[in-house]
């Protein structure tokens, strides 16, 4: 087995497949976007909030006892927070 494919069988043992990811994650983009009416969500806001929710359907899907996916949610909305904080400061 090959390097890539070897990775893949990892990931997906512990993260569930693919394609349950990919529908829990959009299913969340979609109802933030639905819910975001008046686009005042940033692209920072976006891109922050995709990750957390990738995060959060890795450990429903997959093992929710992998401390790596709360470790990264947490980043991410540091992330977004100084993002944030940046803006109001700046205004």
């Amino acid at each position: 087995m090959n390097k890539l494919s070897e990775t893949l069988e990892q990931r997906g043992s512990r993260y569930g497949s693919i394609e349950s990811n990919a529908h829990f994650t959009q299913e969340l983009m979609r109802m933030t976007l639905e819910f975001d009416r008046n686009n005042q969500l940033s692209d920072v806001h976006l891109e922050c909030l995709h990750m957390i929710y990738h995060k959060i359907a890795r450990m429903v899907v997959g093992d929710c006892w992998y401390a790596d996916n709360a470790h990264d949610i947490g980043g991410y909305a540091k992330l977004l927070e100084d993002h944030i904080n940046d803006r109001s400061t700046s205004n």
